[in-house]
């Protein structure tokens, strides 16, 4: 039984430049829409609402009809004339169909009740209760395994019925079954896959396996082999765990790969134990990374990392040429160990303004004096047993140099370097270790040691030169060279 007799369709609306209080003539689709008499059968009664454009303060929702004139007979509901039909002034006026508030309420006030839908009670005549249903269930024998589960009496027999313990207690699937063992019981290990997902019958791709001391989770690819993430304990066994000992494995992340017909181990990622005695506070880990390289068969450790200390089994570059820095001015290097001395590019291809050395920053340069000197921090840790150095001190080559050429020379010429860095807070890890102290702003010079050098043998070089000259000289003449 319909709520209302009305017609609807989609996308219809026309315009109209009629006017007056009573039917109104259509005047055409608008673009994108259809209009009334293509859209329906005629006499269809339909809902419209009517807008006006010249006049937007004119509006009017109703259903109506189209009458053999092509005009739109309206029977308003709700309109901006209080609910009666309005007398529209000539101009735009859009006409759509719509449904609208009037329909709704229709909707809302029509009966629900189930005695009102057509034809449920002689579907329903001669039918069990459904409260008399459920209890003949109930009271059957368990001869299937869903029924059984209804005869249970509570939430308890439900879980005893299917293997399981309230809240507590291990559990495992073999074979298709699930079989759980109780709080503190010993728990069986599991000698082959428990939990596995198939692409084709009879291929594994994804398998679930635990053997005692650990578990695994492997990708199988057409029936192949290969452990892609493992998890183990090296020492004891699943129901009586131990300690792990220094360099015991704690977990493995491996990546196969089918090479020459068969899966071949590609790479690997393991956490081992490195702690000489584990306790409480003494768990310390580390971590490596593990590949292939060319010409052999077995993967090798290339990267590994623990606190304080990283180590590289192989040649470390950066990504691009000549824009990385290795340390900061805030973080140095404490010392560097190298079996020969760096390599500094001087390719004249990469250089410019190529000349001899200026003899005014020789001159100056003669004024820098080589120094002896203890670091403070040593002489603060070690006191009279710091060791003595000799060398330069930052300050002196910069006044030396620029009381001679100016200010700013020194750095000019690349002698000396000026760094600054901003404060920083201490970071700590989650359980309050001191991952990171805290830094003060600061600033600091440095030395070019390679430049300070090459201008010391510059100096030096043409001193002797010109104690050469002079001793030429006498040597030639035979008298006093000194003027």
């Amino acid at each position: 039984m319909g709520i209302t007799d009305w017609a609807v369709a989609d996308l219809v609306r026309e315009v109209c430049v009629d006017a007056g209080a009573g039917p109104l003539v259509l005047g055409g689709a608008l673009p994108g829409y259809r209009g009334f008499a293509g859209a329906l059968s005629a006499g269809a009664t339909f809902p419209y609402v009517i807008q006006g454009v010249a006049d937007p303060g004119q509006w009017e929702a109703g259903h109506g009809m189209i009458d053999e004139g092509g005009r739109l007979v309206r029977t308003p509901h709700a309109s901006s004339a209080g609910g009666d039909a309005v007398d529209f002034a000539a101009g735009e006026k859009h006409v759509g169909l719509a449904l609208h508030a009037d329909w709704v309420a229709r909707v809302e006030t029509h009966g629900h009740g189930i005695g009102a839908i057509d034809g449920l009670a002689t579907a329903l005549a001669g039918k069990q209760a459904a409260s008399g249903e459920l209890g003949a269930i109930a009271a059957l024998a368990t001869t299937g395994y869903g029924r059984g589960l209804l005869t249970r009496a509570d939430g308890g027999g439900a879980r005893a019925y299917v293997g399981a313990v309230a809240n507590s207690g291990e559990a495992q699937i073999v074979g298709g079954t699930l079989s759980v063992n109780a709080p503190g019981s010993a728990f069986t290990p599991i000698a082959a896959e428990t939990i596995t997902a198939y692409r084709t019958e009879g291929t594994a791709i994804i398998a679930a396996r635990g053997d005692g001391i650990g578990a695994s989770l492997r990708a199988l690819a057409h029936g192949g082999s290969s452990a892609t993430l493992r998890l183990q304990r090296a020492q004891g066994t699943q129901g009586s765990p131990a300690d792990l000992e220094s360099g015991a494995v704690v977990a493995d992340m491996a990546c196969y790969g089918q090479v020459a017909g068969s899966f071949a181990e590609l790479s690997r990622m393991r956490t081992t134990l490195t702690s000489a005695t584990p306790g409480a506070n003494n768990k310390q880990t580390k971590i490596s990374l593990s590949g292939c390289r060319d010409g052999s068969a077995s993967i090798s450790t290339f990267m590994a990392w623990q606190y304080g200390l990283t180590e590289c089994y192989g040649a470390v570059q950066p990504t691009a040429d000549n824009g990385y820095a290795l340390g900061a001015a805030a973080y140095r290097w404490s010392t560097v160990y190298a079996g020969s001395g760096t390599i500094n590019t001087s390719d004249a291809r990469s250089k410019c303004d190529i000349g001899p050395p200026d003899a005014a920053l020789i001159d100056a340069w003669g004024a820098v004096q080589w120094q002896r000197y203890r670091f403070g921090a040593a002489v603060a840790e070690k006191g009279e047993d710091a060791r003595w150095h000799m060398g330069l001190v930052a300050q002196q080559v910069r006044d030396a140099i620029d009381q001679r050429l100016g200010a700013g020379a020194a750095v000019r010429w690349g002698l000396i370097c000026h760094d600054s860095w901003d404060a920083q807070a201490e970071q700590r890890a989650e359980d309050g270790a001191l991952l990171r102290p805290a830094r003060a702003a600061g600033d600091r010079w440095g030395l070019r040691y390679d430049e300070c050098f090459a201008l010391e043998a510059a100096w030096q070089r043409r001193a002797v030169a010109r104690l050469e000259a002079r001793l030429a000289l006498l040597e030639a003449g035979g008298g006093h060279a000194g003027g």
